[in-house]
């Protein structure tokens, strides 16, 4: 069996896991109105899978090191068809929410051995198979926002719904047939020390773009508003540029990290796609902000997507640049993906504000700026790879001895 053969059925699971979690997005109304619930209480729903990478994120990752990736794998695929096929079966709006939260949890199940596959099976192509493992998971999010409209009118809420379990049956079947041959070589292995301090910087910029992502996904519709565009053209426009932000990030983080890679410039990557994420950032939250020039706006949120989510994946592939071994590895960037969602539940609510008003919305803009800015600047201090870790301990060790010779 091929590498490539091995990771497809992980790739289609992590898109299935997408599909059914932002397919929900364009339901809401149809989804409140069949409940008797408020559009927030659904919204509820779509939240639970970044809270569930916060709280079971770090466990996800410990079932990965300790009990092999299969293990984890595994879980996700049997979880997610049986949290996708309760939540269409639901008559009432908690067992809904029961099941949606059930669905939720195979996101980090299914994230956490991201770095442990791309170390154990493609270890000299790590940033092209975490980038194309995420880069899935934004496209299955950008095909649910895009298609579910389409599949609602065409074939109703209920049968739209169970096309979301017939894709995550398909994964469990390819999954349980699919990844027989992931090596079991590194189970069990002990993960103490595998925080460094300078996973800090790639937990900021983690955190920075994919709260940023959220919350701009989120408010366009509400800013649109304030410009004085009818609800259904703020709403339609809202939704079109939240699902080409989406379409960027997937396609963004399965191109970019593959092209540095290929050309063997990790450092050059970090750096061109941290400038780029800052400017689309600032022509995203500019134009969105001041004006009603669409062009810009539409064009902002892509590339911001685009670039953003690029620079995040090259991000999370930089923190197994500073553990030894793949079990190790999983674990890293599961430290990365609970920071980044804590990010995600916490800074849209308190930022979000800002932009209800034109009174405030400048202050929204010069905060994104700034926590945008800095991410940027970080974007040097990155490992690309294990070489450079080797080079700074040699360099440390050089200068503490040339310290003691001095004294």
């Amino acid at each position: 069996m091929s590498n490539l053969t091995k990771v497809l059925p992980y790739w289609f699971l992590l898109f299935t896991i997408g599909f059914g979690w932002f397919i929900l997005a364009p339901l809401l109304p149809a989804l409140g109105s069949l409940f008797g619930v408020p559009i927030a209480s659904i919204l509820l729903i779509v939240s639970t899978y970044g809270y569930t990478m916060v709280v079971l994120g770090l466990l996800a990752g410990y079932i990965s090191a300790k009990f092999t990736v299969k293990a984890a794998l595994y879980s996700a695929a049997i979880i997610s068809v049986i949290g996708l096929a309760g939540r269409a079966l639901s008559p009432s709006y908690i067992s809904f929410l029961l099941f949606g939260i059930i669905a939720a949890i195979a996101y980090p199940l299914a994230m956490a051995p991201v770095g442990a596959i791309s170390e154990s099976i493609f270890k000299e192509k790590s940033h092209t198979i975490i980038g194309v493992s995420v880069g899935l998971l934004f496209v299955g999010m950008a095909f649910g926002a895009f298609f579910g409209p389409g599949l609602f009118k065409s074939i109703g809420l209920n049968s739209t719904l169970w096309v979301t379990v017939l894709l995550a049956l398909i994964a469990l079947l390819w999954i349980a047939f699919g990844i027989r041959d992931y090596p079991i070589n590194y189970k069990g292995k002990s993960l103490k020390g595998v925080f460094k301090i300078g996973m800090i910087k790639n937990w900021y910029v983690g955190l920075s773009i994919a709260s940023m992502s959220v919350m701009f996904g989120g408010i366009a519709s509400t800013v649109l508003l304030l410009h004085k565009f009818s609800l259904d053209s703020a709403l339609g426009w809202g939704g079109l540029v939240g699902g080409l932000a989406f379409l960027g990030s997937g396609l963004g983080a399965i191109i970019l990290p593959s092209l540095f890679e290929k050309y063997k410039k990790f450092k050059l990557g970090l750096v061109l796609t941290g400038i780029l994420m800052f400017i689309s950032a600032a022509v995203m939250v500019i134009s969105l902000s001041y004006t009603t020039l669409l062009l810009y706006i539409v064009l902002g949120f892509f590339f911001f997507g685009f670039f953003g989510n690029a620079y995040w994946s090259m991000a999370m592939t930089s923190t197994t640049n500073y553990v030894s071994d793949p079990a190790q590895a999983g674990f890293a960037t599961s430290m990365y993906s609970v920071i980044t969602n804590l990010g995600v539940a916490l800074i849209p609510v308190f930022l979000g504000v800002e932009f209800a008003s034109f009174a405030t919305i400048s202050i929204g803009v010069a905060v994104v700026l700034v926590i945008e800015f800095i991410s940027m600047l970080i974007a040097p201090t990155l490992l690309a790879n294990r070489i450079e870790k080797k080079a700074a301990k040699a360099s440390t060790a050089k200068s503490k001895k040339k310290r003691k010779s001095n004294k």
